[in-house]
């Protein structure tokens, strides 16, 4: 749950003025205004799982490396001095050790853990050509990708997935990468 010091933190950094406020009540309408908020919390890299909101994580995360030291994987690197998360080798078990040490609350436990990647399947896809392979799908915990015997295409559930990177690391073809 989001507490107080949340979204103080996050109002700290975002500020509206009252015209701005009337302008984006009646113009524009709910569409405009999600896609706005939409476009306000975009992250700008991958961040490690339990990150907080994109605007409130820079401001927070101080570069201090303590998540990079905490995660048993070696995935979290910085970023322009940001902590940010690369799954190439191996995937984030999402243990949450690099929330745990983190003190500037960029990290919190709290929050659902996702990284925002999500993965993209090549066309070179075995199973998208009438082979059988079933890595990927059987090694997707949260069991959100899998394939549609209509289109013949590998689907995902974006809402759902976490960006752990299963997925891309049980691949043996190297098929699947993972993008914001």
């Amino acid at each position: 749950m989001k507490d107080e010091r949340y979204y103080a933190a996050y109002f700290e950094h975002n500020r509206i003025s009252r015209r701005g406020l009337f302008r984006s009540l009646f113009s524009g309408g709910k569409k405009a205004q999600a896609e706005s908020a939409a476009e306000l919390l975009k992250r700008s890299a991958a961040r490690p799982p339990f990150a907080v909101a994109e605007p409130l994580f820079l401001k927070q995360c101080n570069g201090c490396s303590d998540c990079i030291s905490a995660c048993p994987y070696g995935l979290i690197f910085l970023n322009d001095d940001k902590a940010s998360v690369e799954i190439d080798f191996s995937a984030c078990d999402l243990c949450g050790k690099c929330a745990e040490v983190c003190s500037k609350e960029a990290l919190a436990l709290n929050l659902p853990p996702d990284t925002a990647l999500r993965p993209s399947i090549d066309f070179s896809c075995v199973r998208q050509h009438n082979q059988s392979c079933l890595f990927c799908e059987t090694a997707c915990k949260p069991n959100v990708l899998s394939f549609n015997s209509t289109t013949r295409k590998m689907q995902l559930d974006n809402e759902k997935c976490n960006g752990c990177g299963e997925c891309k690391t049980a691949c043996p073809h190297n098929y699947i990468s993972l993008t914001l």
